[in-house]
């Protein structure tokens, strides 16, 4: 073997190692083509072919590799391996060893969301609770006599915030706002709960919530949703501050009206005083149904979202469903 095939040659720890490396520039200049969009990017250009011959490098180095390449078992153990990396490239989808797929942030969420949706289905059917189930046909018997019927939701910790965003959905069209006019009051390309800092408006200006009652539902999120349900809260502590206490979970001294408001962005599941929150934001009426009582939030609104609260329908208790016309 010449001095120039040992330099054609590498590991694959060094493939994994510069792929990494590759990948992450090639994100870097993709974001510079969005912002620049009429600029050709001669750096883009030569990042991918520097990919090819990578991926043709490892390829050649292991071509001849003898009966362990050639073994189907090791080769998909390596493949196995390989792809377990996938993790390491954000906004990068690697389904084979030598393949290269860039894809949008918000495609590969969606690509996420579907897996974690049929992991739900499963999950979902082996958490019902023998109580939860008499609680859910007792419900179900009672909305049909007001000619409606539960939508599922799945019990993901979102099930409030998706219950609505449901409603919304089936009930609005033709908004007048949409997520970029959300994106521009925040002054960001994108959003992230990651990035939300309470305090910013807990002592900034008020925040402007004028645009939800008309805004396009496509454009929310159960993350936004979350959002404006922990500002609205924070910033109108006058109306909601008799509602919350505090939990044994608090510190001592701890600000607990502003700590409950931090546990809505953290992920807490939503109670009542969300949804009064929503629909104030969303100047809708929002019903509640349940097996003991029916409750309406937002009377004057003209506007109704219509959504069961389940006591022990599931493993984890509480839950919140979509009801919809039969």
């Amino acid at each position: 073997m010449d001095g120039g095939e040992n330099e054609a040659r590498i590991s694959y720890h060094e493939y994994k190692k510069r792929l990494k490396k590759l990948t992450e520039e090639i994100k870097k200049e993709k974001k510079k083509k969005t912002i620049n969009k009429n600029k050709n990017n001669d750096n883009l250009i030569k990042l991918e072919e520097e990919m090819s011959k990578l991926n043709a490098m490892y390829t050649l180095g292991n071509a001849d590799q003898g009966s362990e390449m050639n073994n189907p078992e090791k080769q998909k153990d390596r493949d196995k391996e390989a792809n377990t990396h996938e993790g390491m490239n954000d906004g990068v989808v690697t389904t084979e060893l030598y393949s290269y797929n860039a894809v949008s942030k918000k495609a590969l969420r969606n690509i996420k969301r579907t897996q974690r949706k049929e992991m739900e289905v499963e999950r979902i059917e082996q958490s019902r609770s023998k109580i939860g189930e008499l609680e859910y046909e007792k419900l179900t018997e009672y909305l049909k006599q007001v000619n409606k019927t539960i939508h599922p939701i799945a019990p993901d910790g979102n099930c409030l915030y998706e219950s609505i965003l449901h409603q919304l959905r089936q009930t609005v069209s033709g908004c007048k706002y949409h997520e970029e006019d959300f994106l521009n009051l925040l002054r960001e390309e994108r959003f992230s709960l990651d990035n939300v800092n309470l305090r910013d408006y807990q002592n900034g200006g008020l925040f402007d919530f004028g645009i939800f009652s008309d805004f396009d539902p496509q454009g929310l999120s159960s993350d936004i949703m979350r959002f404006l349900a922990a500002v609205y809260i924070l910033q109108n502590e006058d109306q909601f501050v008799h509602f919350v206490y505090a939990t044994e979970e608090d510190e001592p001294g701890a600000d607990t009206y502003f700590s409950y408001c931090e546990a809505i962005i953290k992920g807490v599941y939503g109670s009542e005083i969300e949804i009064n929150a929503l629909s104030r934001i969303l100047k809708k009426k929002i019903t509640v149904y349940d097996v003991n009582m029916n409750i309406s939030y937002g009377e004057e609104h003209e506007t109704e979202l219509f959504i069961c609260f389940h006591h022990k329908l599931y493993a984890l208790g509480k839950h919140y469903n979509s009801v919809v016309d039969m």
